[in-house]
């Protein structure tokens, strides 16, 4: 599946969340739709941030003002998934997320071995054989 909105087309609303609701291991890589990106935000844990609003008086008024408080943001935000580069996956499994990085593997490549010669007769052989065997199954 590349994204969730093909998962939705599919296999309809329902039975998509259902399938992905029953995987164990997910794998999340870079999203180009930001319907995708905060649908896998919502799959991350929330944290608490701590923030500081700072109000500074005007003319004569020389009275400062800290506030402070928490909001609640998600640990991996939705915009992460648009950069994440070639072969980096956000995992997600059993409650746990981490970052992974797969590299890309060297490929050993090699011409192909020597085939065998064979004869016309010997074609027109495996032709027919072939031919049987697919005549019997309708049988």
């Amino acid at each position: 599946m590349q994204d969730k909105i093909q998962n939705d087309m599919m296999y309809g609303d329902k039975a998509s969340k259902a399938i992905l609701s029953n995987l164990s291991y997910q794998f999340f890589g870079k999203v180009n739709d930001p319907d995708t990106a905060k649908y896998y935000e919502r799959f991350f844990e929330i944290i608490k941030d701590s923030t500081k609003s700072v109000s500074r008086g005007h003319s004569l008024d020389f009275d400062t003002r800290i506030t402070t408080g928490e909001k609640e943001i998600p640990k991996i935000r939705s915009d992460i998934f648009f950069r994440l580069k070639q072969g980096e996956f956000i995992t997600y499994a059993d409650g746990k997320d981490e970052k992974v990085q797969f590299n890309l593997q060297k490929i050993h490549r090699e011409l192909a071995k020597r085939t065998k010669p064979f004869s016309l007769a010997d074609l027109e052989a495996n032709f027919e054989l072939i031919y049987y065997e697919a005549r019997s199954i309708f049988k």
